[in-house]
């Protein structure tokens, strides 16, 4: 009965801390959707075209690895080059390289529960971009592969135990890009990388 207590208490413990990093990342999403709002319409017909090359940054809630437990933040960044003109869209490749944290320090009557992981890794990537001759717009789908590094520590629950874990990381997304002018635009993802959803700002670097 102690015992389902104890991870009972973990469960809501770790919804509450869930709850709470969503109301961080919508209150952050916030300023960039009233900038589309702002300045929507100033965007370029194609911003993936052949030859562009787009850099981005997000974040969003972290994927376990590992045995990894909780909730943690997962930071993204990706580089998509558009090589080949492909029907009326392009196929680009890239990388991403993403990192996540998750950690773990709860007490309950006489037991102690304190660990924490560090996921780092690096993918390479292909995606197909089409913006429906829509200004601003690009959506696109893909897939990947990489590896990807686990750090695990435990500091009181199972004798400060520490260990890496290396791993192969197969990758499939999709995502949507509002550029509101010709370098700067909003990006939101979906799939199984570093996060299953993450937001953030992509920026053109070429053409």
């Amino acid at each position: 009965m102690k015992k389902n207590n104890y991870y009972s208490h973990i469960t809501k413990y770790n919804l509450t801390r869930m709850n709470n990093y969503m109301k961080i990342i919508l209150l952050l999403a916030l300023p960039a959707i009233f900038s589309i709002h702002s300045y929507g319409g100033n965007g370029p017909v194609d911003p993936a075209g052949k030859g562009s090359g787009i850099l981005g940054f997000g974040f969003g809630p972290g994927i376990q690895f590992y045995g990894s437990s909780g909730f943690g933040p997962a930071f993204l960044v990706h580089y998509d080059h558009s090589i080949w003109q492909a029907g009326p869209g392009t196929i680009s490749l890239g990388g991403q390289i993403g990192t996540s944290f998750f950690r773990e320090n709860y007490s309950y009557k006489e037991n102690r529960y304190k660990h924490s992981w560090t996921n780092m890794g690096f993918i390479f990537r292909a995606a197909y971009h089409y913006g429906w001759k829509v200004r601003g717009l690009d959506t696109y789908a893909g897939f990947g592969a990489g590896t990807v590094f686990s750090m695990y520590n435990d500091g009181g629950y199972d004798d400060g135990k520490k260990r890496t874990h290396a791993g192969f990381l197969p990758t499939g997304f999709f995502g949507g890009s509002y550029f509101f002018n010709n370098r700067i635009g909003l990006n939101a993802e979906m799939g199984y990388n570093f996060s299953f959803i993450s937001i953030g700002l992509n920026f053109r670097l070429t053409k």
